[in-house]
């Protein structure tokens, strides 16, 4: 019997992460979707603003340099699991919200 739950309970967990993934790749890529919104914003910006964006662009860079030098140190086992649970709980929201709605 406990075979069977871990069973279910791994089968609700894929589910809730592949409808989470679906749904930010839906609302990503689509037409007017959140990457075409983010591109032009900062398109604006670099244009609008170019020394505060170079350098937003230089701290980026540092700040990524210094959190993969982090994870390179450390076992990541948690951080794993913390995506996991962020997708489940998109999962969850994009499923209710077509469920609700009917759209994404």
């Amino acid at each position: 019997m406990k075979q069977f739950f871990s069973f279910v309970e791994s089968l609700i967990t894929v589910a809730l992460v592949m409808a989470g993934v679906a749904g930010i790749s839906y609302r990503t890529f689509r037409e007017d979707g959140w990457l075409s919104q983010g591109l032009g914003k900062v398109a604006d910006a670099y244009l609008s603003y170019p020394i505060i964006a170079i350098a937003a662009t230089i701290a980026l860079f540092f700040v990524y340099r210094s959190l993969r030098d982090r994870a390179d140190r450390s076992s990541g086992g948690r951080m794993f699991d913390y995506v996991v649970y962020g997708l489940m709980a998109v999962g969850i929201y994009f499923i209710g919200h077509f469920v609700l709605k009917g759209t994404l």
